[in-house]
């Protein structure tokens, strides 16, 4: 009696399941809201469970919408640095951000042999590569760094690679599923200016076309590393030029913005990271070598200035780990900011240092401080003098949109 009293139990489970599946196969709207709460990369893979579900996944529309209700979850840092100041150690090495993913671990995605990052962007990933059959050409990519699909768009000979200036990507997925690209070139230059020319991908035509403007004329002091897209616009901050440029899309212009007022005192501040979170462009001002301080600015949305986001100090993280500071008469603070994410809170900002010997996340609301991995033993830690070795920083995310 007590078997087939289980057995019915057990019927009467498996119909219930079947009526709950079949009741969310039949509900466009309930599948939809499951399909909204599930992580990126499995997402891209259920893609294959029916015509239905891919038609859903696939929709420009559902990618917009699940954008904009996951917003920009950071999962980690993916560091690289020059092959020639690695030697054995590996070029790239990914950082896990909340429990995503293995520290150390290299994605699939960047073991492409010869493989060289030109830019990240809210999940997509711009990469050069020599060409497979004409080392004398250069192939450029873009990826979908959680499915793994990528797509050639450009092939360039070399020597019009090396009049490159910049290739950088826009991409937000909250207002479009389609990305640009946008290479910069320099076609002749003088002792005072630059004079580049714009060329602009866009994925939504597959189709390149010159910027309406024109040739510019862009003034020496005025370089194009380390892009970063917000807001519309593609920004270029040089670290050693202390200059700032952005070129806006819908404007098809060119212009130069402002660096933050600082007073110069005993310890005079430079400009150690720039980059985007949350949908908001920071810079990191420290006085190093002399003093733990750091000051956060923000961009106005308008673009009319930078204000202070936050000031900080990092003596308490040179006392948790002591190697941050030099045992000599003159104290020197040995550390770098390579990264800056927001929390979930508007006020919660965390820096990411790479100090001797280690990677650190330091948190600029509670001041609490934990250590996300060992940087190689060996490699030798002087960026504080603003020479040597330095690591580059990417932000890892997912994205569901097409290549």
């Amino acid at each position: 009696m007590g078997s087939e009293t289980r057995t019915r139990a057990r019927r009467r489970s498996c119909q219930a399941t079947d009526f709950g599946a079949t009741a969310v196969a039949s509900s466009v709207d309930l599948l939809v809201e499951i399909l909204m709460r599930l992580p990126a990369k499995p997402l891209l893979r259920f893609k294959c469970v029916s015509k239905q579900w891919y038609s859903i996944i696939s929709d420009p529309q559902f990618i917009i919408n699940y954008a904009q209700r996951n917003l920009k979850p950071l999962l980690g840092l993916l560091l690289s640095g020059r092959k020639e100041q690695l030697g054995p150690y590996p070029e790239f090495s990914f950082i896990s951000i909340g429990g995503y993913g293995k520290t150390g671990r290299v994605p699939k995605f960047l073991t492409i042999p010869k493989l060289e990052i030109q830019d990240f962007c809210n999940g997509l990933m711009c990469y050069s590569k020599p060409h497979m059959d004409a080392p004398q050409f250069t192939s450029y990519y873009v990826c979908n760094s959680a499915s793994g699909q990528s797509k050639r768009i450009r092939v360039l000979e070399s020597p019009s690679s090396k009049r490159l200036m910049a290739v950088n990507l826009a991409f937000d997925p909250s207002k479009s599923p389609f990305y640009n690209v946008i290479f910069v070139s320099e076609t002749s230059g003088s002792e005072l200016n630059h004079l580049i020319k714009i060329d602009i991908y866009s994925s939504k035509t597959q189709t390149w076309r010159p910027s309406t403007k024109g040739l510019f004329i862009v003034p020496h002091d005025v370089d194009f590393g380390n892009g970063v897209y917000w807001n519309g616009a593609i920004y270029w901050y040089h670290r050693k030029k202390n200059s700032l440029a952005y070129f806006d899309f819908e404007a098809d212009c060119l212009e130069r913005l402002q660096m933050p007022l600082v007073s110069q005192g005993s310890y005079p501040m430079s400009f150690d990271y720039f980059g985007e979170s949350g949908g908001h462009l920071h810079l990191v001002g420290t006085c190093r070598p002399g003093t733990t301080l750091f000051t956060v600015f923000e961009m106005e949305k308008d673009r009319s200035g930078w204000f202070v986001k936050c000031n900080g100090d990092l003596g308490d993280l040179a006392t948790t780990f002591p190697k941050m500071v030099t045992p000599r008469l003159s104290r020197r603070y040995l550390f770098s900011p390579v990264s800056l994410f927001r929390g979930e809170k508007e006020e919660e900002l965390s820096i990411v240092l790479t100090i001797p010997g280690s990677v650190v996340q330091y948190n600029a609301k509670d001041k609490t401080s934990k250590k996300l991995c060992d940087l190689p033993k060996g490699l030798i830690f002087n960026d504080f003098m603003g020479q040597g070795f330095r690591f580059k920083s990417h932000q890892y995310m997912e994205t569901l949109a097409s290549i």
